[in-house]
């Protein structure tokens, strides 16, 4: 492949789960991709790969656990507005943009340069100064919009110009049209489901507080090609011109049966709608209270409880983890449980066998996702 075909990308993930989306990069990288790995850099959020565009962008649509995906266009030290507006103006906009004027979006941090409003002012009147000498090609009007989203990144005096690959972030899958009162957000829930996957292969999954299925969504989505939304790189200068590739099609799923039950009648409805393209891939959807259910042919489960914000619970919430707890392992007996609620009730847990257990935010919310061994 040609060297002029690589160039430096960044991917966007949660804090706290880098190393799991490293993970699902390299393993779908592998399944996908002939080429050799490239190498990953590794920070807070961020995963940065230097790579050839046919090879990155092919696997895009593949991924789950990621939120965006920049290709990124230049990188430089920046201590005064003019350099930036000089920088700017210099960057062969044509070959990267398609369609309307950019939205440009500034952060600024432990730089000279602290406001951000003028920084953006300098960026957007070097592009404009650039485009004016090579104007950028309209957006046919058979393909859907792109967005252009333009990130610049100042920190410690550093500029970095990145444009996104995605247009909206990567997970919104464009699949799930009905949601809950307590959502989670897909990307959250796929890095659960692989991470379970791993610890326990080939099993039979259980989510019997599925509100409206993103955990049984996000597994049978999880190793397909996403073609229910379009991406901003598929008509961008740079990649258009470079041959098609074939979509390659894994297999494999994270388990050998998903079965989803739910309190509410009305989400089960909603389920039933959210999944009216792949209720094939789905063993069983029905309106159970988990905590009557005397029997399961699942062997690991996996559940998002309500919190007792937007939905009220009747009881302390760490009583009502423990008491999911001991259904799962005495009645159920279930091999593994993975949860994801408020840190603050995890701390009340005692005597619990963990194989996994992760801090972030979700939605402003401190949680914790864990795994549990019942064995």
């Amino acid at each position: 492949m040609s060297e002029d075909n690589y160039m430096n990308f960044s991917l966007t993930v949660l804090p706290g789960i880098e190393d799991i989306a490293q993970k699902e990069f390299e393993k779908k990288w592998s399944l996908i991709n002939s080429a050799s790995l490239p190498e990953i850099q590794r920070k807070k959020g961020k995963l940065f790969i230097t790579s050839d565009i046919s090879d990155f962008c092919s696997l895009i649509p593949y991924l789950r656990i990621p939120t965006d995906a920049y290709l990124i266009i230049d990188e430089f030290v920046a201590k005064d507005r003019p350099k930036i507006f000089n920088k700017v103006a210099k960057i062969p906009w044509h070959n990267f943009l398609r369609g309307d004027f950019p939205l440009v979006i500034v952060t600024t941090k432990e730089s000279k340069l602290i406001n951000s409003s003028s920084v953006k002012q300098s960026v957007e009147s070097g592009l404009k100064d650039a485009l004016k000498k090579s104007p950028i090609k309209k957006v046919p009007k058979s393909a859907e919009p792109i967005t252009n989203k333009l990130h610049i990144d100042l920190y410690q005096d550093r500029l970095r110009i990145s444009l996104s690959l995605c247009g909206s972030r990567m997970d919104k899958r464009g699949v799930k049209l009905y949601t809950d009162t307590a959502p989670l957000r897909e990307s959250i829930a796929a890095a659960m489901l692989f991470t379970l996957s791993e610890l326990a292969p080939n099993q039979k999954l259980l989510d019997p507080m599925a509100g409206t299925g993103t955990f049984g969504l996000e597994s049978i989505l999880y190793n397909k090609y996403n073609e229910y939304r379009s991406f901003d790189y598929q008509l961008a200068p740079f990649f258009i011109n470079l041959p098609l590739r074939k979509r390659v099609k894994i297999e494999q799923g994270l388990f050998t049966s998903i079965t989803l039950h739910d309190l509410s009648p009305k989400a089960i409805e909603s389920i039933k709608y959210n999944f009216k393209d792949f209720l094939e891939s789905v063993e069983e959807i029905s309106v159970q209270d988990f905590f009557k259910l005397a029997k399961s042919n699942a062997t690991v489960a996996i559940l998002n409880p309500p919190y007792g914000k937007r939905i009220k619970l009747e009881e302390e919430l760490n009583i009502f983890i423990e008491r999911i707890i001991t259904h799962s392992k005495n009645t159920l007996e279930l091999e593994k449980l993975a949860m994801v609620f408020p840190a603050w009730a995890f701390h009340k847990l005692r005597d619990l066998k963990i194989s996994e257990k992760r801090f972030f935010s979700n939605g402003g919310i401190d949680v914790v996702f864990v795994i549990i061994d019942l064995l």
